[in-house]
């Protein structure tokens, strides 16, 4: 009886400082904004999440972070194929693509996130210069996972995956998946921190130890809590 009577003593309490207006701070209040500036918080998958269902703050988020990009319609078919609150994504705010992307929206924010928490840091600890270009073979293509008959549909199918293959340095060095991935030195240590440390902030992250299809790239997934292979 006393438990639940400081129970709801308690819970008095923080309605009474919530009605007058304090609130946590964003780093700990799971319904903030999500800042893409911002140092990953606990509560930073269940904010990439709640983007899915409001675009317009996914856009904003994206604007606030300096991204470069295009809203884009929502495209049914074929079949089961589309995509729903994209954007053709050009650069992160601090690298550009290779070429555009046609992304979902918080897979665009996923990418800012990952350049911004992930490939900096990880560039300018080990090879000391940042990342100006990040590399990819495609985002949205209308297929089965690994384009087997009766699988279930890639999440490329609906501009939620995208193959990343390799970074360019602000000072011109290129760093390839491929030939890059197994090679001593700088380049494999680089990129195994990339994949490593990515799903702090990624859904799903597949590289070259996952299968043979992945020997040349990183898949990146935006939904999901962080799955590594």
């Amino acid at each position: 009886m006393r438990a639940f009577l400081l129970f709801l003593l308690l819970l008095a309490l923080l309605a009474l400082v919530w009605s007058r207006g304090w609130r946590p701070p964003d780093r700990y209040n799971p319904w903030a904004p999500l800042d893409l500036r911002a140092p990953p918080d606990p509560f930073l998958h269940y904010k990439l999440e709640r983007l899915a269902h409001d675009p317009r703050a996914c856009r904003a988020a994206l604007a606030r972070a300096g991204a470069r990009f295009d809203p884009l319609p929502d495209r049914r078919g074929p079949g089961a194929c589309g995509w729903t609150d994209a954007v053709r994504l050009r650069g992160t705010g601090k690298a550009t693509l290779v070429r555009p992307a046609v992304v979902t929206c918080p897979l665009a924010a996923t990418l800012v996130l990952l350049d911004r928490q992930v490939l900096q840091p990880a560039a300018r600890q080990i090879y000391g210069s940042a990342v100006g270009r990040i590399d990819h073979v495609g985002s949205y293509a209308c297929r089965n996972i690994y384009g087997r008959a009766g699988a279930p549909l890639s999440g490329h199918a609906r501009a939620a995956a995208i193959d990343l293959t390799g970074f360019v340095l602000a000072d011109g060095r290129a760093v390839h998946i491929t030939a890059g991935w197994r090679a001593p030195g700088r380049a494999g240590a680089f990129l195994r921190r990339v994949h490593d440390r990515a799903c702090v902030v990624a859904g799903m992250v597949l590289g070259p130890d996952y299968n043979r299809a992945h020997r040349s790239h990183f898949h990146v997934e935006a939904g999901g809590w962080g799955y590594c292979r």
